[in-house]
């Protein structure tokens, strides 16, 4: 069966539809994307993310997972910043967890993560595999300027060059229109099987 059939309230893309050519690639990571007036005339650079990024990343997924609270010295912040640096694995050497930065000006304005799936291999299709997009945010400050659009269009740009069947995400209610704007569709629901829910 295509996973495709099993995306439910997923949204896949359709790889037809036209994307900016806002390339990542370890040969053309110094692309940049100039965004709209809104932004001023700065570029925006999106890249991969390298090792020395994590903290980078880190603070990110504090201020998503956190809706934006005030990103005080506090305690709890230090930890899960030390924590998130040591239990995420080696951006290099994971092969199947993929980082995306938007940089300007030597900030980190937004971040978004693929995980690759690998399929059990079928015949004709030995090594297909499928990206599961997830950890995408934007600072504040930066939104509705292009910027998420633009690093989307660059994930989506590498996961062709990788060859992913599709990409996959769990969309909340307000970014359904982000995502179908970038060529994405709704499918048909999925059956789920909730095995942990976190306090």
């Amino acid at each position: 069966m295509a996973i495709g059939a099993l995306v439910g309230l997923l949204i896949v893309p359709d790889w037809t539809a036209p994307t900016p050519d806002y390339g990542v690639g370890q040969s053309d990571r110094e692309r940049c994307y100039l965004a709209d007036k809104k932004c001023s005339e700065d570029a925006v650079q999106f890249r991969l993310a390298a090792p020395d990024d994590i903290e980078s990343l880190a603070d990110l997924r504090w201020r998503l997972s956190t809706g934006d609270l005030p990103t005080n010295t506090s305690l709890e912040r230090k930890e899960f910043i030390a924590a998130f640096c040591s239990a995420l694995p080696s951006i290099e050497a994971c092969d199947s967890l993929v980082h995306f930065l938007a940089e300007r000006e030597g900030q980190a304005i937004a971040a978004l993560s693929i995980v690759k799936v690998m399929k059990i291999p079928r015949p004709g299709n030995i090594r297909g595999q499928w990206g599961y997009l997830t950890n995408v945010y934007t600072l504040p400050e930066f939104r509705n300027k292009g910027i998420g659009a633009g690093l989307l269009a660059a994930a989506r740009n590498w996961a062709k060059a990788q060859q992913l069947e599709l990409l996959l995400v769990w969309p909340s209610d307000r970014s359904y229109q982000f995502y179908e704007r970038a060529g994405f569709r709704r499918e048909t629901d999925p059956l789920t099987l909730k095995i942990f829910v976190e306090n």
